[in-house]
Formats: structure tokens, sequence, C-alpha cells
């Protein structure tokens, strides 16, 4: 969509022929350590990510999944060492084109921590739609909900949905943020009465 004399020109997604980008950014939060009988029932846990100092190696896992079906093969962020926060900052180009994508095409995106050799263990996944309830590609900065140890899916209704259905406080914030960054919000000037 451009801006050009008051007028604003729409291009359809159907037109576009370019492949669908998107950014890992950060990931928030603290992880816990299993219980000690599931170390015992599976002692590698012991060398994995979760017993590690500080940030420990993870993985993104990204695919686009639309009617319970997957569209396109899953892509991998590279391995990064991380040090005090989990931060990839890494754009990932999919295997589908914008004119491929369907209205109700969703991303599935599932964490993963090395539990062992060959052996990927799920920190968390979250699944998103790809399109707004309005059509529109979703665009910007987008905090989603990681559920813990759980791979995401691509279901329709999905169990890992990345956007919270309850409307509580943080989700009311995390909307005004996203207004204030994108330059929906008005600036509000304090005026000082002499």
């Amino acid at each position: 969509m451009e801006e050009l004399n008051d007028k604003f020109y729409y291009v359809y997604s159907s037109s576009i022929s370019e492949k669908v980008q998107i950014k890992i950014g950060t990931l928030e939060g603290k992880r816990q350590k299993p219980e000690y009988d599931k170390l015992l029932a599976d002692p590698l846990l012991k060398y994995s990510g979760l017993y590690q100092e500080g940030c420990s190696d993870l993985v993104v896992v990204c695919q686009v999944f639309d009617q319970n079906q997957p569209l396109s093969l899953p892509v991998t962020t590279s391995y990064k060492a991380f040090s005090s926060r989990w931060n990839w900052n890494e754009w990932l180009t999919l295997p589908v084109q914008f004119n491929d994508l369907p209205r109700t095409a969703q991303l599935a995106l599932t964490i993963y921590d090395c539990y062992g050799p060959n052996r990927l263990g799920p920190v968390g996944g979250t699944t998103i739609s790809l399109f707004s309830k309005y059509g529109l590609f979703r665009q910007g900065m987008l905090d989603l909900r990681v559920w813990p140890n759980r791979e995401a899916d691509g279901r329709m209704p999905t169990t890992t949905p990345g956007k919270a259905k309850d409307h509580g406080k943080m989700q009311r914030l995390s909307k005004l943020a996203k207004k204030h960054r994108n330059g929906h919000l008005t600036k509000v000037i304090p005026s000082y009465d002499k």
C-alpha cells in the first residue's frame, strides 16, 4: 500500500510472486528444569540446554499450514550462540510464494533444544494466521504466546494459538504498544499552565 497524493493503491497478494519472508526476533521467559524423576528416566537430559548456565542454544522451526496440511517444507534458523538472552534477529525465507498463500494459511513456529545426539525436544510452540480477520497480510512486530513443552500445530482450530483469546490488561497493553510502534496513536503533548 503506497500513499501518493492522498490516494491509496492496493496490491493483491495474488499478484505477488515473491517468497514469503519472516523475521525471528527474541524469546522472553524462563525455562524450568525437569523434575527429578524425569531426569532418572532419561539421564541424557542432564546434558541438555535445561542444565546449561545462561541461555541454551535453541533453534526455531517454521512451517506454513492450511486446512490441517503443510503447504511447504519446514525452515530452520541457523545456529547462534546466545549469551544473556535468546535474540535471533534473523530473516527466514519460506518456500512458498505470496500468490500461493490461501486466506486461511497459518504459520507454525516451534522452538527446539538439543536433548542428546540426533534428538531435539520442544521448548514450546505457537501458531498464527498469516492474514488478519480482514484479509490483510500481517505486518510489523508481533508478540506471540509460546505454549511450553509443545510443538506448534497447524490444525484449524489450533491447540497452540499465538494470540490469546482473553482480553486482559497485558493484551490491551500489547495492542497499544503495537499501535504506538506503527504510528497509529496520536502524540499527546502536555501543556503546562503558568
